[in-house]
């Protein structure tokens, strides 16, 4: 089985260009999330798992599909927190979203959606579990509670490989 390599990274409304991918800000940190996908297959990562949510893991999801299609090796695993989530999006990232399930290698359920906000931490900590590398768009400036730091916190503490992006400092 080939390493794995999971992602956690925030949502657009964190970022101050929301959903405005065409700033010159998100583009560099698209390019510097894309640097750390190239560097983890140099390293024999070919497993990637993303939570699903628009933003990093959009981002993230679709950079891993576009290397799949000149690498054979490389799979991606999407990773719910619940069966119908992120259902209700039908914005651009809603269509985004649902061609990332279409194409996953793998669709993993983390839990029944009783409990969503612990459902969130469940789908965090099965991709940190399952990885020995993460990928992490936080800022160690960014302020308020973030489910990306508890995520890195997580990770720290189960002593997996962490490459942080910290995107205010890019």
């Amino acid at each position: 089985m080939s390493k794995r390599c999971a992602f956690s990274g925030h949502r657009p409304f964190y970022f101050p260009w929301k959903e405005n991918e065409s700033d010159p800000a998100c583009i560099h940190l698209k390019a510097a999330l894309e640097a750390e996908i190239n560097k983890a297959v140099a390293d024999g990562f070919f497993y990637f798992i993303v939570g699903g949510a628009d933003g990093v893991d959009t981002w993230a999801a679709e950079i891993v599909l576009e290397k799949k299609k000149t690498n054979p090796e490389i799979n991606l695993e999407l990773a719910k927190p619940f069966a119908d989530y992120n259902k209700h999006l039908q914005n651009d990232y809603g269509r985004r979203l649902r061609a990332i399930e279409e194409a996953a290698d793998r669709v993993t359920v983390v839990s029944d959606g009783a409990d969503e906000a612990a459902d969130y931490i469940l789908r965090d900590c099965y991709m940190v579990d399952a990885s020995e590398r993460m990928i992490i768009v936080y800022d160690d400036d960014s302020k308020g509670p973030s489910g990306t730091k508890d995520a890195l916190l997580y990770a720290r503490s189960s002593g997996v490989e962490i490459r942080q992006i910290q995107w205010m400092h890019l």
